[in-house]
């Protein structure tokens, strides 16, 4: 640890149980490895089941308002009905059942009820683990040789993503999507030194323009049909743009998604330098964003949300993740220099609010197949910008079998919903004046609902 120091926030139920805790470290000051341990098993119990924490009084509905619903994270598997691959022969095994189904009908008409316009969902919506076959089964066709692995991710992408983004598009609800890990393959990318492992790891690290590509073809038609609609003049309500040039020219984007929000999408993947991938934006991208920005503080948008699948700022609870992080300064830079009100981001699944120099990072999402799903309900107005995170209890049944993947299985066989959503946090951002004189937080309450103190 060298020499930091050790500071500490914590807010407690009115039941006295700990509710939260926000860690930071600072150079200059001693901090013991006792200091350090307590710290640990402290935060080990403020991010315990969601399911434990309190439902806390949720936000007013406000007319007139912008509706949306962001559930990062959703569903970080993979599930559909696998008989429509080109492969699939009787006897071979499927990717869900009459359980998961009824419970995804479950969890998206909870999310429908608040009557949002669109679904932000800052990555990981599958699995996606695709050009090899671990059981054999031959679902998506033979892995042996570069082409066939090429093929297999192909097919899976069109069974996968098509299916995923069908859910949403049969009920009448636009997908605004970012890139999650699990998107290009999931990490990690560089070969292990396990010879069974190392010939797809170096595969998919060599691949990542396949994986983006399948990506954008079939989780982004409602950002194309938006485009198509109302061009790329980001004054205009539905208009989009995208980077002009660089590999995340088809999948960063930015949005007017009314009056007052416009939402800005990032890709935060790029390749490395010799094979792999990295947690920081490419060039192109970075130009575009810093030229979106500062457009949209010149034409004083009330209200700017950025969406990226990984936390700029630390530290954030996690829950059954990797806990990918941004690998660089310049995201959060261009926010801060460019007046960005909040950055939506995932991989944690679980909650943490972040508030810092006026930028709020929302680190939500949960894990529909570990019974914990949750999403944030957002407001916006001109003046306010509400948010609130819901949480469903779900009921997984772990020991009969897992639901069948190209890398052996993912998730349990059966997982039931079938309560309604409660509110476990509540945010509100308020602006007097100008977008560029900053925000303030107005009111918050619950887990989700702590500013960092540093």
């Amino acid at each position: 640890m060298g020499t930091r120091r050790l500071r500490a926030a914590v807010r407690t139920t009115a039941t006295g149980a700990a509710a939260a805790l926000l860690l930071t470290l600072a150079p200059g000051d001693q901090s013991t490895t006792a200091q350090v341990a307590l710290a640990a098993e402290t935060s080990a119990r403020a991010a315990a089941n969601p399911g434990d924490r309190p439902t806390v009084r949720g936000l007013p509905r406000i007319d007139g308002a912008y509706r949306f619903v962001s559930h990062p994270d959703f569903l970080n598997q993979d599930v559909g009905d696998v008989r429509t691959s080109s492969f699939w022969r009787r006897g071979m095994p499927t990717s869900t059942n009459d359980s998961y189904e009824a419970s995804l009908d479950h969890v998206i008409g909870q999310m429908l009820r608040h009557d949002p316009q669109s679904l932000l969902v800052a990555g990981d919506m599958v699995e996606g683990a695709w050009g090899q076959d671990v059981t054999g089964a031959g679902v998506f066709g033979p892995t042996r040789t570069v082409d066939q692995r090429r093929r297999a991710v192909r097919e899976a992408a069109k069974v996968y993503l098509k299916q995923w983004h069908a859910r949403f598009a049969e009920r009448g609800l636009p997908v605004y999507p970012a890139i999650g890990d699990h998107e290009i393959g999931d990490d990690p990318w560089r070969p292990t030194g396990n010879p069974d492992q190392d010939a797809w790891l170096r595969f998919k690290s060599k691949h990542l323009w396949l994986w983006k590509g399948v990506a954008a073809r079939w989780l982004y038609p409602d950002v194309r049909a938006a485009a198509a609609r109302a061009g790329s003049d980001l004054r205009r309500v539905g208009a989009v743009s995208h980077p002009p040039r660089g590999q995340a020219r088809h999948t960063a984007y930015a949005t007017r998604l009314s009056p007052d929000l416009l939402l800005v999408s990032v890709d935060v993947f790029r390749p490395r330098p010799g094979g792999g991938v990295t947690v920081l934006l490419d060039e192109d991208q970075r130009r575009w964003l810093s030229t979106t920005l500062r457009r949209a503080k010149k034409q004083r948008v009330p209200w700017v949300v950025v969406q990226g699948h990984t936390p700029v700022m630390g530290p954030v609870r996690t829950r059954f993740s990797s806990a990918l992080t941004y690998g660089g300064s310049d995201l959060l830079g261009l926010m801060r220099r460019h007046d960005v009100d909040v950055y939506l981001t995932g991989e944690v699944h679980d909650h943490t609010v972040t508030r810092r120099r006026g930028l709020v990072q929302v680190a939500h999402g949960g894990l529909f197949y570990r019974g914990e799903s949750s999403y944030v309900v957002g407001q916006a107005t001109r003046d306010r910008l509400l948010l609130e995170t819901r949480y469903l209890d779900g009921r997984p049944r772990f020991g009969g079998g897992k639901l069948w993947s190209t890398e052996g299985g993912n998730g349990p066989m059966r997982v039931t919903y079938d309560r309604p959503s409660r509110v476990v946090g509540a945010y509100v951002l308020e602006r007097r004046g100008r977008p560029a004189d900053g925000n303030r937080v107005a009111a918050k309450r619950g887990i989700s609902g702590i500013p960092f103190r540093g």
